[in-house]
C-alpha cells in the first residue's frame, strides 16, 4: 500500500502543522502521518514506533485519519468516561456510601453497584473505583479490653465542668 498517496495533505503542511501543535499527543499524531507521507517508514507500524507507539495505537490513528481526514486527528476526544458508572451514578453512590457509613469490604460495594445500578465490577474494578472516587475503608481503632465505659462516661462528665 502506499501511503504517500493516501495522504493527502502534502509533508510540508503536516510539517508546518506539527509546529504549531500545543500538545504533544497532536504533535506525534502529525509526526506519524508526516512518516508515512514521506516514505521514511513504510507502514503505520513502522511509524508508530518511531513515535513510541505499540501497534494498535499506529492502527487507531490511521483508521481516524482514513476515515475523518487531519481535522479529526487533531480533535480531543471529548467523550472519554472512566469506568461504567456515569458521573451522577458516582455522586448516587458515594451518597449512599455516606448515609450507610462506609461499606465493611469491595465486595459490600461490588454488590451495592450490582443492586443499585445494574453493573457488574469486579473486585479489582471496584477497588479502583473506590480509589478514584476517594472511598476509604473505615475500620474502627483498636480498644484496650479492660476499658470500663462507666467510668470513661463520668470522666468525661467531669471534664466538661
Amino acid at each position: 500500500m502506499n501511503y504517500s498517496e493516501l495522504i493527502a495533505e502534502t509533508a510540508a503542511e503536516l510539517t508546518g502543522l506539527e509546529n504549531k501543535q500545543k500538545l504533544v499527543q497532536f504533535e506525534k499524531r502529525l509526526r506519524f502521518l508526516c512518516l508515512l507521507k514521506s516514505g521514511a517508514a513504510k507502514t503505520p507500524a513502522a511509524a508508530g514506533a518511531a513515535v513510541g507507539w505499540k501497534l494498535r495505537q499506529s492502527q487507531k490513528i490511521w483508521q481516524l485519519y482514513r476515515v475523518s481526514g487531519v481535522s479529526r486527528v487533531l480533535q480531543k476526544n471529548q467523550n472519554w468516561q472512566s469506568g461504567k458508572l456515569t458521573l451522577r451514578q458516582h455522586q448516587e453512590l458515594s451518597e449512599q456510601l455516606a448515609e450507610a457509613g462506609g461499606a465493611a469490604s469491595l465486595g459490600a460495594v461490588q454488590s451495592r453497584i450490582a443492586e443499585s445500578f445494574g453493573k457488574n465490577y469486579t473486585i479489582g474494578g471496584g477497588a479502583g473505583l473506590c480509589r478514584r472516587l476517594k472511598i476509604k475503608l473505615k475500620t474502627a481503632r483498636p480498644v484496650n479490653i479492660q476499658k470500663d465505659e462507666r467510668r470513661a462516661a463520668e470522666y468525661k462528665k467531669t471534664l466538661a465542668s
